[in-house]
Order: structure tokens, then C-alpha cells, then sequence
């Protein structure tokens, strides 16, 4: 933390006074009545934005949800208040994130049961890319996390926070996981809520350690409050749970990029010396998936079966997809 220390003592002219990040951080202070009708219409309209943007695979809506969204507010204010030792608005701030997750999902499940139809959830980029966490989410998140904090603390930084925005914002996640619910596939749901919480865990720590670096515990205590390590603990140790389902989801994301590669290595041999040629080897959920066009039968389909299966394990299902719509299970 040396260093970080050193970094923002370095633009100390710079730096937030305590007083100025509380406000902005915990609706509990100050304008109490404006910042929380801003913080519910802004949620609303970015989960609305982001479970549309979702189901319709539209990235510029999703990115414009990730903007509008302010579902960081609470997330900073669990970590400054574990920072600061401020119990009353550490509740409120878990409070407010809690309500804010659960509108969030709901909006999601709505808009999914009217509109998943569109696209099927198993196919869609857009959710398929956030329903398998691995731990390269959680190391981007916790960098993530120290980018904002440090936006947070430095008035002369402030310049990254739409960028920041962008980068740490949960409420396209959220949203696909009321989608993947309302269409009935928890599997995908939960694998959704896992890279939720942690980006929402690694954002907490990275936090609590820039914040404290900022000196911002130490001007705590000065004014009487007395931080706990209590809380502290509670979040390591939920980062530390959260490390077994993100290995598992690791290593099965690598399985699966071996196991397709040795379906491309075989549906390339299997077609080599025929007219036919392979469009593309791709995972699709649980499955993998061998698309390839040619005229005529194509070449015998036990072979490829028994090339495929030398290196994938029957309870992977593996399909291949003919340009005449015929589907062959391998």
C-alpha cells in the first residue's frame, strides 16, 4: 500500500477532503430528498436501458446503461464507511445496494418474459459473455476498483469517471441475470449473480485499500469514530468463498477451450479432400457446435465421431450443423 500512499500524497493539493467524498457517496448526508430520487431514477432507467440493450444485443444501448447507471454509489459507500468505522452508513449503503441489485434483477425478469423470445438466451453474446466468471474477471475488477477509488480521492483524476463508469458498471450483469431467470435457465442466472458479486467483492477491497491509503481512517479516528476489523474480515473472507466457485468456472472455461479446439482439429481432418469445409467450432452453452457446408453427402459422419470423442468426454454434447439444417449429434 506504500506506494499508492506515496501516489496520492503526491497530488495531496488534489485530494477529496473526507467531508466532500462522504456526501457524494452516502445518501445519508446532506441533500438526503435529492440524491435519493436521483439515485432510483437513474437505476430504473439504466436496468431498463441495460435488459433491453441486453435482449436486443445492442452494445451501444448496454454501454449507455453502463453510464446513466449509478449502482457504484453504494458499492464506494460500503467501503468507505468499512474505511471510516461509520456503522450507521455502512447499513445504508449495504441497504441501498441490496434494494438496488433486487430492482434490478426484477426489471431484467420482466423484460426477459416479454421479450426473450427475440433471441435465445444460450446464443446471445450479450449474455453468454457474462455467465461464465473466471478469476481474470476478478483481477480486472479489483483493477478496475482502484481506478475508481483513486478517481474517488483525486479531484485532478476526475476526468476518468465515465471511462470508470463503463468499466465498473454491474447493471448490465444484474440485468442478465433477471433475463437468464425469467427465461428459466438458472445455470446461466447463477453464473451471472457469481461474476456479480465478484466484481462487486474486488471493487469493495480495492476500496478500502485506496481509501485507507488516502488517510481517510486515520482522519477518522482523529475525529473520534473508531473503525472495526470486523468488517474487514467479513470481506475477505467473502472474497476468499468467492474464489471456489471463480477457480471452478476457470478451469472449466479452459476445458472447454481445449475440448473445442480438438472438435476443430477433427472437423478440419474430417472434411480435408472433400468439397466440404468447416464454417466454424464454437461452444454454445453447455454444448459444442460444428457447422459446416458442402454439396452433396457429406463425408462419413463416424469418423468425425470417433475423432471427436477421442479428446472430448461423451457428456459434452457435441452437434454438427449442415447448410441444410440437418443436426447430427456426435
Amino acid at each position: 500500500m506504500g506506494w499508492l500512499a506515496r501516489a496520492i500524497d503526491a497530488g495531496g493539493d488534489y485530494r477529496n477532503p473526507l467531508d466532500d467524498i462522504e456526501d457524494g457517496l452516502f445518501l445519508t448526508t446532506g441533500a438526503r430528498r435529492a440524491k435519493t430520487s436521483q439515485f432510483w431514477v437513474l437505476l430504473v432507467l439504466a436496468s431498463m436501458i441495460a435488459a433491453g440493450g441486453v435482449v436486443s444485443d445492442s452494445t451501444p444501448a448496454v454501454i449507455g446503461a453502463m453510464i446513466v447507471a449509478p449502482l457504484a454509489t453504494p458499492i464506494y459507500g460500503v467501503a468507505l464507511a468499512t474505511v471510516t468505522g461509520s456503522r450507521r452508513n455502512l447499513l445504508a449503503s449495504l441497504w441501498l445496494l441490496v434494494a438496488g441489485v433486487a430492482v434490478n434483477i426484477l426489471i431484467g425478469f420482466l423484460v426477459g418474459l416479454i421479450t426473450v423470445s427475440r433471441m435465445p438466451v444460450d446464443v446471445n453474446p450479450q449474455i453468454i459473455g457474462r455467465t461464465a466468471p473466471t478469476l481474470l474477471d476478478l483481477a480486472v475488477a479489483t483493477t478496475v476498483g482502484v481506478a475508481g477509488s483513486f478517481a474517488l480521492v483525486r479531484r485532478d483524476v476526475s476526468n476518468i469517471l465515465a471511462g470508470v463508469a463503463i468499466a465498473i458498471s454491474l447493471v448490465p450483469v444484474l440485468a442478465v441475470v433477471g433475463i437468464t431467470l425469467g427465461s428459466g435457465r438458472l445455470d446461466l442466472a447463477w453464473g451471472a449473480f457469481i461474476l456479480f458479486l465478484a466484481n462487486a467483492a474486488a471493487i469493495i477491497v480495492a476500496g478500502v485499500v485506496v481509501f485507507t491509503a488516502a488517510g481517510y481512517q486515520q482522519e477518522a479516528t482523529e475525529r473520534g469514530r473508531h473503525p472495526r476489523r470486523r468488517a474487514k474480515i467479513l470481506i475477505a473472507v467473502f472474497v476468499i468463498v468467492l474464489l471456489v466457485p471463480l477457480s471452478l468456472a476457470s478451469w472449466r472455461t479452459l476445458r472447454y477451450e481445449q475440448w473445442t479446439n480438438a472438435a476443430s482439429d477433427a472437423a478440419a481432418h474430417w472434411v480435408k479432400g472433400t468439397d466440404w469445409k468447416v464454417e466454424y467450432v464454437k461452444q454454445e452453452g453447455g454444448d459444442i457446435v460444428i457447422t459446416a457446408i458442402g454439396p452433396g453427402d457429406p463425408p462419413p459422419i463416424e469418423d468425425l465421431r470417433q475423432a471427436v470423442r477421442r479428446d472430448v468426454p461423451s457428456r459434452i454434447d457435441v452437434r454438427v450443423v449442415e447448410d441444410s439444417g440437418n443436426t447430427t449429434d456426435l
